[in-house]
């Protein structure tokens, strides 16, 4: 688990951050892979490793559900496992949502880190 506490330069590093954290639970990793790769120079350090953070735990999400396109056992495990991953992603993004908006420490489930 990835805990990061954010110490934000100015309100718009947070509104990035919030912003980010609340378009990845319908976008997947597109909106965390965006500040990844054009913010760096525009945002805090903070700002910067929350969304690799949750850039790492958007695209391990996906990976796991490339799974469920194998024809038999994918559609028996997207069936199961589906639902569940779309909650997990709901209440993780919701939790550092939260911890974000306050200022307060993010706890990120990241067991494996791609950037």
């Amino acid at each position: 688990m990835k805990k990061i506490m954010p110490v934000f330069k100015d309100e718009k590093d947070k509104v990035i951050a919030v912003a980010m954290i609340i378009t990845s639970m319908f976008l997947v990793f597109v909106p965390a892979l965006l500040v990844v790769l054009f913010g760096k120079n525009y945002v805090s350090e903070s700002t910067y490793e929350i969304s690799k953070a949750f850039f790492n735990l958007e695209l391990l999400l996906f990976l796991i559900s490339l799974i469920f396109v194998i024809p038999v056992i994918g559609w028996v495990l997207g069936t199961i496992l589906g639902p569940l991953m779309m909650v997990f992603n709901v209440v993780i993004c919701i939790i550092n949502l939260c911890a974000v908006a306050k200022g307060g420490e993010t706890k990120i489930p990241v067991g494996y880190e791609f950037v």
